[in-house]
């Protein structure tokens, strides 16, 4: 009889571990399975939502059944508690948490999954047999499943991780060689972008222009990663795609030089250098030197189009690109080869004036009326934002560094779409009703675009629902509070979520709001459940910035 207590407790144990593991693994790919990160994520995180709580269950039904162990119906009842508990717990985890961007079961996530929970098998199974029928049994199993839970953080990203390194390594080498001969064999234009914000935006402007030379593909979504581009190139990439458009991330040094190496751009976008996880660079001096990859790889008749109202972007420029460098701003600019004037939002849509210097337009023409050594064409774009001007004439610059019209540019620029979640409108006719989705924008720039755009539309009462900004480093209160006094003259309604809504919430106490207009709420549940119950007619409602789940 304690013999099949033991491995009831165990089982419990085996329960419980899963939804564990289940969460650890969601993080740890988020994450990038980096380890480092997901020890992060432990620190704030795991001990107080999941491991303490099972293993003081545990803990509990082992010691009952050690001191109690011939009061068998007190035991019973204490295990089929704790059994009932870590199992609802469990199942909760896994089912019944909202989540972001869900887990994906991809052949690595399966592997690291199936490995932690069969080492935990094994570990049980010894356990309940060295335990034998002797009264501490139980209590030996629920210690050691206590453990298990308490270091399972480690055994996943430690432990198993290493374990199953070398299986990842031979898939990731054929997967990179299948790769690069396809690269070989299509030998498309390739365009990269890399920046601390702008580059997913700035990846449709620039397929829109390419598509004027044929065929262009982009990597889809925000695949911006050495294998995630590996996976785009191995299933999207085909022999008539003409122009292949990079989305390149960066968490560190050598990210962007990894994918540089892998795709070879000839032309290179520098969308801004800015503190977007400034929290993973430690400084905008290593943020500038890793951003600067994409420059440094680029060859002599290569293209490289940054910022020229941006020192730090201006300085990559002019020091560590080989190739030919054209200057974009989205204002008249000294050392701009591209600007926009007259911006302004009309019907919904962002005009402006697109302006290319004669001088280095690769032959673009354009309509008249052009001062001496400009070509002027007018755009009419469906993007929203004032952030969005400087992606489009990123994309200008790619266009007119190719030698194409600019007024062929302009028009393909009218035709961009709004990426998903990237200040895209949503009318909701029936409810009368305008939401604004800009729940992919983290960065302090966009943010405050995003408020100007709220500002700007026709509306009874604007609503702003936001988490607040992450990866700010030493930053980070600062200008969540400065999104604050932003938000101060622009929502009527400020609906803020959590520890990160509360610094929102004081900075627009500091720019003077009245405390009815701000509401801080604990997740993002509770918040859309208010949104439900306030919103009416003639509302228009900015969605700024959805957390990932590691933060949530």
């Amino acid at each position: 009889m304690t013999l099949l207590t033991s491995a009831l407790v165990g089982i419990a144990a085996l329960v419980a571990l899963a939804g564990a593991s289940h969460l650890l693994l969601h993080v740890f790919q988020q994450e990038h399975y980096e380890a480092r990160r997901l020890y992060l994520w432990i620190s704030q995180a795991y001990g107080v939502r999941l491991a303490l709580p099972e293993a003081g269950l545990l803990v509990v039904a082992g010691t009952a059944c050690a001191v109690g162990a011939n009061a068998s119906g007190v035991v019973g009842v204490v295990l089929a508690v704790g059994l009932v508990a870590m199992a609802a717990r469990a199942a909760r985890v896994v089912w019944t948490r909202e989540t972001i961007k869900p887990l994906v079961f991809t052949p690595r996530a399966r592997r690291l999954f199936g490995l932690q929970l069969a080492i935990a098998v094994l570990v049980l199974a010894i356990a309940v047999v060295l335990g034998g029928d002797s009264a501490v049994g139980p209590a030996v199993t629920g210690a050691v499943g206590a453990v298990l839970l308490l270091v399972a953080p480690w055994l996943l990203g430690g432990v198993v991780n290493r374990m199953l390194r070398p299986v990842q390594q031979a898939d990731n080498r054929r997967f990179l060689r299948s790769a690069e001969q396809r690269l070989r064999d299509v030998r498309p234009l390739v365009v990269g972008i890399t920046g601390s914000y702008g580059k997913t935006t700035t990846k449709a402007c620039v397929t829109e222009v390419l598509e004027l030379l044929g065929p262009a593909y982009p990597t889809p979504a925000s695949f911006n990663s050495t294998l995630g581009v590996v996976r785009a190139i191995n299933e999207g990439l085909q022999p008539q795609h003409q122009s292949f458009v990079v989305e390149m991330g960066a968490y560190r040094r050598g990210d962007v030089q990894e994918l540089c190496d892998l795709v070879h751009p000839r032309i290179g976008v520098l969308t801004a250098i800015g503190p977007a996880h400034l929290e993973r660079f430690g400084s905008l001096d290593v943020t500038e030197q890793a951003k600067g990859e994409l420059a440094d790889a680029l060859p002599a008749e290569g293209l490289f189009v940054t910022r020229a109202d941006d020192e730090r972007t201006l300085r990559v420029a002019r020091t560590r690109s080989a190739a030919r460098a054209l200057l974009f701003a989205p204002a008249p600019h000294p050392d701009a080869d591209v600007w926009a004037e007259d911006v302004r939002l009309e019907n919904g849509r962002t005009h402006f004036t697109l302006v290319a210097r004669a001088s280095g337009d690769g032959g673009a023409s354009g309509d008249g009326g052009a001062a001496a050594g400009e070509q002027r064409a007018d755009v009419r774009a469906r993007l929203l934002g004032d952030h969005n001007v400087a992606n489009l004439l990123a994309a200008a610059a790619v266009g007119i560094g190719h030698g194409l019209a600019l007024a062929d540019v302009a028009r393909a620029l009218g035709r961009v779409t709004p990426p998903d979640h990237r200040l895209a409108p949503i009318v909701n006719r029936a409810a009368g009703i305008v939401v604004i989705d800009d729940s992919y924008n983290a960065n302090p720039e966009g943010a405050a675009a995003a408020l100007g755009v709220l500002r700007d539309h026709p509306a009874t009462r604007r609503l702003l629902v936001t988490p607040g900004m992450v990866e700010l480093g030493a930053r980070e209160q600062e200008e969540n509070r400065r999104l604050g006094e932003l938000a101060a003259g622009v929502a009527d309604i400020a609906i803020l979520i959590g520890a990160r809504g509360e610094d929102v919430a004081a900075g627009m106490r500091a720019a003077g709001a009245p405390e009815e207009r701000i509401l801080v709420l604990p997740d993002g549940p509770a918040a859309h459940a208010k949104v439900a119950e306030l919103t009416r007619s003639g509302d228009v409602v900015l969605f700024e910035n959805d957390l990932p789940d590691v933060y949530a």
